[in-house]
Formats: structure tokens, sequence, C-alpha cells
């Protein structure tokens, strides 16, 4: 009996994807790089003027700008994104010298709020890329370089002014530049949009994408709740906050690359280790809130990084814009509508009221747990996690690209798993090996293999080479 159980809490947390270090493709790295400095080049100029406005301070009007740059996508044609994302690159270079140089000041915010819808859009248009372009590990690899850079900020802020002023200004020129060029003088043929599997008509209403943003949402609120509520240079260490974000990135690597758990895992240590550091933060002592920061860093950036690496895989799968642009929306009313009303109501304390905020976390994550069976199997158990494809494996990029030539000169419309048993059947590859490879059964291989010799009018291995060997 304890044997059965252990295998189902086992079942439970096994992924069914295979992440490897080997699957990251190098010459996607321009890609690759593009979500995160888009990132990371808007918190660079990151700061509050001190005034309000209808009782919203200058701060959170800039999220208002970012998220109608996220907006400005949901209405966007799918063939502009790649212009979209030049243009606003372009124009955000040329808007960083003039935040640089003139003193603050209303002209300056003024520039910077544009600055700040321009940052929204690029931000907007790299997560497109993110979704649709990269496999599952190279999105692993970017949220680990948005988190390295997050764990370094916080924790050498307070210690390291100086180097923080000069990120801000000359750093904020270099990251810029490399996106710049990420973006224009990369000649790949990832940047042609034309080929992917993105069906602009599909609502993709199974992909679990509906359950993943709600779960960003989610995540969006907890980190309202400190931000508006008790986080304060007293009431939470930046040094142990960053120390935190910057081990979870090793808890990553070990957790999903290493251990091969699933992203359900990752989520409930989000969930515990955020209520136990928000928990810690009520003892108003050093150890607490030393430990309660430490802890509150892991958690929020393990839900960063699962959120974005489970929402980017599942609207890849869906295949759907449509999916894509609800992110999009729902970004636009985390940043619009929940931010403000956090920020409206919250800024009135005179200072942060740590058992209000543990209340609040409290209350978001019994939610969470409470509908976590339904989560499970609407997400974390859902066929995003399912299987390898070629496209994703660098050593098969050539072989496939042939592939491709043979099914467009023969007209053979072969599916896209087709093409892949095609491929590796040429390469030699027996039906229990190709299933082993792309993590599915033998029976499934079979399935397509049989199809794919009655499309090609053949019967045997044997043909399949005397026709397309060479």
């Amino acid at each position: 009996m304890s044997n059965h159980l252990g295998a189902i809490v086992t079942k439970l947390f096994q992924t069914r994807d295979e992440l490897s270090f080997r699957n990251i493709r190098s010459g996607f790295l321009p890609v690759l790089l593009v979500f995160p400095l888009a990132v990371i080049m808007g918190n660079l100029r990151y700061y509050d003027h001190g005034f309000a406005f209808i009782g919203f301070g200058s701060s959170q009007l800039m999220f208002f700008l970012l998220g109608l740059g996220q907006l400005t996508l949901v209405f966007t044609p799918k063939r502009l994104i790649i212009p979209v994302l030049r243009l606003a690159a372009i124009a955000s270079a040329v808007l960083l010298p003039f935040l640089i140089f003139l003193p603050i000041g209303l002209d300056q915010y003024a520039l910077y709020m544009v600055f700040k819808y321009f940052n929204g859009l690029c931000a907007a248009c790299a997560f497109y890329l993110f979704c649709f372009v990269l496999n599952n590990v190279e999105r692993l690899a970017g949220l680990a370089i948005i988190q390295l850079y997050y764990g370094l900020y916080y924790a050498t802020r307070i210690s390291f002014p100086a180097l923080h002023a000069a990120g801000e200004t000359w750093g904020g020129l270099f990251i810029i530049t490399l996106f710049l060029i990420m973006i224009f003088f990369c000649r790949t043929k990832q940047w042609s949009l034309k080929k992917l599997e993105i069906n602009t008509g599909s609502d993709g209403r199974r992909s679990g994408v509906p359950f993943v943003i709600g779960l960003g949402v989610v995540h969006y609120m907890i980190m309202c709740v400190s931000n508006y509520i008790d986080w304060t240079e007293q009431s939470i260490s930046s040094f142990a906050f960053g120390l935190g974000t910057l081990l979870s990135i090793g808890l990553i690597i070990i957790i999903q690359l290493l251990n091969g758990r699933n992203a359900l895992h990752i989520w409930l240590m989000f969930l515990v280790l955020t209520l136990f550091g928000h928990a810690a933060l009520l003892y108003n002592t050093p150890a607490g809130i030393f430990s309660g920061s430490f802890a509150y860093g892991i958690g929020d950036s393990l839900g960063y990084i699962i959120f974005c690496y489970v929402c980017a895989g599942s609207i890849k799968l869906s295949k759907s814009l449509r999916m894509f642009r609800l992110y999009c929306l729902v970004y636009f009313i985390e940043y619009f509508i929940i931010s403000g009303l956090f920020s409206f109501y919250f800024n009135y304390f005179d200072g942060p009221d740590k058992v209000l905020a543990f209340g609040i976390v409290l209350v978001l994550v019994c939610l969470c747990l409470l509908f976590m069976p339904l989560i499970q199997k609407q997400l974390f158990n859902a066929d995003w996690t399912d299987g390898l494809y070629l496209r994703d494996m660098e050593e098969y990029s050539r072989p496939l690209a042939e592939t491709e030539k043979i099914n467009d000169k023969n007209q053979l419309n072969l599916t896209p798993r087709e093409k892949e048993i095609f491929t590796m059947l040429l390469d030699g590859k027996a039906p229990k090996e190709i299933g082993f490879t792309l993590k599915v059964s033998y029976h499934t291989i079979c399935f397509h293999q049989k199809n794919l010799y009655r499309k090609l009018g053949i019967q045997s291995r044997a043909e399949l080479f005397a026709r397309y060997k060479e």
C-alpha cells in the first residue's frame, strides 16, 4: 500500500518533458536574449519622481504606460510585430540619453512616461518571440538571466550605490545598444515568423493558457502586497531578498533540469516560501527580517520563473495568437487596474502593515491550494509538457530542413510529427529510439509511421532509403 502511494506521489511530480542543456541551440542565442534585455532595460530606469496625480504616485503612473505598451500588441497584426519591436527599440534608444542628462522635473518625467510606453511595447513583442520561437530549456535560460540581474540588483543596491548610479546611466546605454544589435544585426532565420505554426483564428481554449494567466494574476497580486503594504528598506532586507533570488536559479536548475520535476513542484514551492517569508517578517527582529526576506526572495523568483515558463509553453502549444493577445490584455489589466487599486488604497498607510500583508497572502495561497486539483488537471498535467520536437534540437535542424524541402517539392502534405519521424527514419533510427527521443510511446510512433508510408506510397524502410536517402 505504501509503495503504491509512493508511486502516485512520484508520478504527480515527475515531469513529462525532456529538459536538457543540450537542447539550447546556439543559433537561437539572439532570440533568447531579446526578452531578458527588454525586461532589464526597463528596470534600469526605474525610479519615483515623487509627486502624485489624483491619488496616484508618479511611479504608479509609469505602470499605466507600461500596461498601455502591452495593450498595443493586442491590436497589432502578426506581420507587424517584428517591425513594431524594432521601431519601439529605436524610440527607446533615442529617449534614453535625454532621461540620463536632463534634470529631474516635469519635462524629464514626460519623456520618462513615453520611454516606459515603448519599453512595455518592446517587452510584449519580445515575449511573443519568447513564446513561439524558443523551446522550454531556452526559455528557462532566458528567465535565469532575468533573475540573475534582479538578484544582483537587490543584493548590491544598498552596499554599492555608485554601481547602481552607473547602471542607470552607462549601464542603460550598454543594455539598449546590445538590444538593438540583437534585433537588427543578427541576421538569423528565426526573425522570419512566416513559418511559425500560429493560427490567427484559433481560440486555444483547451490549451491551459487561461489557467496559467490566472496563476500569473495571483503572483502579481502577491507582489503588489509587498510593494504597497510592507516593503520599505527598514521592513525588508534587500540584500537577503537578492540572495534568495540568486538561490532560486540554482533551485530551478536542480529541480527542473537535473531531477526532472514538473512545474507543479515549483509552483507549490512558490506558495509555501512566499507564505513563510511573510510570516517571518511579522517578527520585527534582525533574524526575522533576514529570514523572511530571504524566503520571500526565493518564492517570488520561483513564482515569476514558473509563470513565464508555463505561460509561454502553453501559448506555443495552443498555436493561438488570440491566447497571446489574451496574455497582453490581462497584463494591461494587472498594471492598469490591479496595481492602481493597490496603490490608491494602500499608499495612505504611514508605515508597513505586515499583518495585513500576511493576511492577504494567506488568503491567496489558500485559494490556490483549494483549487489545486483543478489547476493540476487543467494545466500541470496538460499536454503542453508532452514530448519533444526536432525543431528544438540543434543536431536535427539541418536534416529537418531537408525534409521540409522534400515535403514541399513533392507536395506530400506531411504533418509536423510525420516530418520528424521521416527525418529520424532516414537517420537510421528505429521506432523505439524515435519514441525515446521524442518522449512519446512506441505505439504512437508506429501509428505515425503507418500514415507516413501511406502518403509516400511505400511499404518498408528499404523503399524509404531507396527513394529519399540521397
